[in-house]
């Protein structure tokens, strides 16, 4: 899910809870240290001359771990929000970044399994959009979710044996943090994170540069395979990071299960839609217009984008994420659980907007053959 948002860099900072906000602050403080907080790339990263380097050894910053080829790539990540008019750097960014720069292993890794510039860029748009106004470079700062894959790349790097991080370590961090808007668009064009992962080392094991022999999946990756939305499928992510644009787009700081409604209608709405849900939206007679203009009646839009790393799920989206989870044993959760569990409660939010457009739940319940 993930064409988004997709992925919507959203399952685990929204579900980690104390664990999770523990290891983003120390994510966040750690490049705070080397950073200030802002990240100025075209100044901050450029490759330094011998002396200049020698004589700032002493407060050398997290960037310095980098390689000329790892820095480019954060300096084109930087070029690529300034692109889209987005003020801070997310894991979208960096996925097209590493794209530009072809010549390495990392881009040579995603363009041989389809996942090409133009049709990221493409899904950036079609999933973000673009900003209002043009953005300078100093208003510029890292998501969340950025950081978390750098230091996910700096730990890829160590584990390697390698000093120096380079774009295949940083593409190793966006497939190990798996749930940003980065994974959702390379599992939208029909490549897995675990295939674009092996693509990646094998190049890596051609050009006499392999890994240690007893480089293996993290444990860090192996938690984050059984976390709590390992049975969402990717349809469902897709579903997830798709409700998180929506609440981007209209300036909502909280995903609710309006926006998850605005989520699966948009699966059902795409030009290559989802067949599945495009036929229960069909059967229901319902449009994502439809759903946008009757929930703009009850709550309209602020008029201005929310931050990605401002939006948070609302009480309610979480009970409708709960109950999806603990019901249907170990099967996969799809869109259609989560249909139906918006409806479950005739008084929720999400079953009364669609009651206002002449939907019920027990049309519902029969459309996705329940």
């Amino acid at each position: 899910m993930t064409p988004e948002v997709i992925g919507v860099a959203l399952i685990a900072g929204l579900a980690g809870g104390a664990v999770a906000a523990l290891i983003m602050g120390s994510i966040q403080a750690w490049m705070a240290r080397g950073t200030g907080g802002h990240v100025a790339f075209a100044r901050r990263i450029a490759p330094r001359p011998p002396v200049m380097a020698a004589r700032s050894s002493a407060r050398s910053g997290p960037f310095d771990r980098f390689s000329d080829q790892g820095k480019r790539v954060l300096t084109l990540a930087q070029d690529e929000a300034i692109r889209h008019n987005h003020n801070y750097i997310g894991t979208e960014h960096l996925l097209a970044a590493l794209l530009r720069d072809g010549d390495t292993v990392a881009a040579r890794a995603l363009t041989s399994l389809g996942v090409e510039l133009v049709r990221v860029r493409t899904a950036i748009e079609f999933v973000i959009g673009r900003g209002d106004r043009r953005t300078s470079p100093s208003e510029i700062t890292l998501s969340p979710r950025t950081k978390k894959v750098i230091e996910l790349a700096i730990d890829e790097s160590r584990r390697m044996g390698q000093p120096q991080l380079g774009p295949e370590h940083i593409l190793l961090g966006l497939v190990r943090e798996g749930e940003g808007i980065a994974s959702g668009v390379i599992e939208s064009l029909g490549v897995t994170l675990s295939a674009v992962r092996t693509r990646l080392l094998e190049l890596l094991a051609e050009s006499g540069g392999p890994p240690p022999a007893n480089y293996s999946a993290s444990p860090t990756q192996q938690i984050h395979m059984s976390g709590p939305f390992n049975r969402f499928s990717d349809r469902a992510k897709r579903v997830l990071a798709l409700a998180q644009d929506e609440a981007i787009r209209m300036g909502h700081t909280y995903i609710g299960p309006e926006h998850l409604l605005l989520g699966l209608a948009r699966l059902a709405d795409l030009r290559e839609a989802d067949p599945s849900m495009k036929q229960v939206f069909d059967r229901l007679g319902l449009t994502l217009e439809q759903i946008r203009m009757e929930l703009g009646k009850v709550i309209p839009s602020a008029g201005r984008p929310t931050s990605p790393s401002e939006v948070t799920l609302s009480p309610e989206t979480k009970e409708v994420l709960e109950f999806v989870r603990e019901s249907g044993g170990d099967k996969p959760v799809v869109p259609e659980d989560v249909l139906l569990a918006i409806v479950r409660d005739e008084q929720s939010f999400g079953a009364q907007l669609l009651a206002r457009l002449g939907v019920t739940p027990e049309r519902v319940r029969a459309a996705v053959g329940h």
